[in-house]
């Protein structure tokens, strides 16, 4: 796998870790069992059982000091460069250190014998575990599309080989066709078949680090949420501190919007639906009123329906409680925001009903602010990336509402959007629930 934040990857090292502190439990059963039962020449007699007591204590303490001595050598590493593959013999000295120090602080008789023993077993257990894992499950390499000019191209692919990196196999390259490169090319990114190719291929790199701002947008616009990986620029290290993968030596920086796919994507939806869900019951006493309220005043209709743009582009009906008169003479086009109307938008009551969209799937508790689509249209003409703002579920709060002036610009919403659709966390979420639902008490929704 090219990311190491994988799945894949995290699920690998998982049943590698649970492996080795198997073989650390058998490995002290085993020398325990031998020497209580088999004696041997070169020690005084049987070991008696109250030397070393094998609880879950003690083999909590084998197999985790064994885990800390893999992990503190290399051996759980995100990437091993080949000049410095971690060293067996260096993780049982540290675990030989973790053990001695362990039993000295916690009073614990550990023989010779079993420490020996123990270090024998794991000697030659542990690399054949790893040799079984490697031709039991190979890695098993990402389907991958280089997207960039051809020299970078060229670099890119000498870098892989080089690193003889088996996690990815090159399918193809978008950009110039240059026939001295030995790998297919698919044409340019402007074509549709090409971006067919790139929305559906497992993996895409972008080898250009000085691409621009709009051929970046551009490309997360292809494909999706799930994104793309991207060769880090002297700019691009300024901002980020996480690194999702290598070509050659070279980080990698993920262009993608987290919680629009995978499951980030689940947990979001599942926020919705669990918090959409206590929020209808606890705004139904105030929903009720103010349904009362908008009838009374002019015995017109409650709720009212507005075409607003979704998730994909998709145009849905959006609910509202009406604050707006109903068109008639003298108010042709329902212009006009009622008494009870300037109320309910002023603590944002209006949008309770939107809580119904939640449920339904047409929206998300937070997510970009959904536009009327003659707006969107309006924007899309002079502002082609505003679209990106459909990648993921339209939202009843936002970063650009919470950060954002109302009138402000839609480049300066846009930055927000994007800002939470690619930095989304379960965190960012809440807080951005608990501002929305401080702003609306404090009645600055106007």
């Amino acid at each position: 796998m090219i990311r190491p934040s994988s799945k894949e990857k995290l699920l690998r090292v998982a049943g590698v870790m649970a492996g080795d502190f198997l073989l650390a439990w058998a490995a002290l059963a085993v020398t325990v069992y031998v020497r209580r039962t088999v004696p041997l020449a070169f020690t005084k007699s049987l070991l008696p059982p109250m030397n070393i007591r094998l609880d879950a204590l003690t083999v909590c303490f084998f197999g985790g000091s064994l885990l800390v001595a893999l992990g503190l050598s290399g051996f759980y590493r995100r990437r091993a460069l080949p000049h410095e593959r971690p060293l067996m013999v260096t993780a049982l000295v540290i675990q030989v250190a973790i053990l001695a120090i362990g039993g000295a602080f916690d009073e614990r008789l550990l023989p010779r014998t079993i420490l020996i023993g123990v270090l024998a077993i794991e000697w030659l257990t542990l690399p054949a575990w790893r040799r079984f894992i490697r031709i039991a499950l190979p890695i098993r390499p990402r389907e991958t599309i280089l997207v960039g000019d051809a020299a970078q191209v060229r670099a890119a692919v000498a870098a892989l080989d080089a690193a003889a990196d088996r996690r990815i196999r090159i399918a193809g390259w978008a950009g110039s066709p240059d026939p001295t490169l030995p790998i297919p090319n698919i044409g340019l990114t402007s074509n549709p078949g090409v971006r067919v190719l790139l929305r559906e291929i497992e993996e895409v790199i972008f080898v250009n680090p000085e691409a621009s701002p709009r051929e970046r947008l551009e490309l997360l616009q292809i494909r999706g949420p799930r994104g793309y990986l991207l060769l880090a620029s002297h700019a691009d290290a300024l901002l980020t501190s996480s690194m999702l993968g290598w070509v050659g030596d070279q980080p990698l920086i993920e262009i993608a919007v987290g919680c629009g796919y995978g499951f980030r994507a689940v947990v979001k939806r599942t926020m919705d639906i669990v918090i959409g869900s206590l929020l209808i019951i606890v705004a139904a006493p105030f929903a009720v009123v103010a349904a009362a309220a908008i009838w009374l005043n002019d015995r017109g209709p409650v709720l009212i329906r507005q075409p607003r743009v979704g998730l994909g582009g998709v145009t849905f009906p959006m609910w509202k409680f009406r604050s707006m008169h109903v068109p008639h003479e003298g108010h042709a086009d329902g212009a006009g925001v009622t008494r009870i109307g300037w109320f309910l938008r002023r603590y944002r009551i209006d949008e309770l009903p939107q809580l119904l969209n939640i449920i339904a799937g047409d929206m998300s508790l937070v997510g970009p602010r959904p536009e009327r689509p003659e707006i969107v249209a309006q924007i899309l003409s002079v502002l082609p990336e505003f679209e990106l703002r459909s990648l993921v579920r339209p939202g009843l709060a936002g970063l650009a509402q919470v950060s954002a002036e109302r009138d402000s610009r839609p480049e300066v919403k846009l930055r927000y959007d994007l800002t939470y659709m690619c930095d989304w966390s379960v965190q960012l979420d809440l807080r951005l629930l608990l501002s929305s639902v401080s702003a609306s008490l404090s009645g600055s929704g106007l």
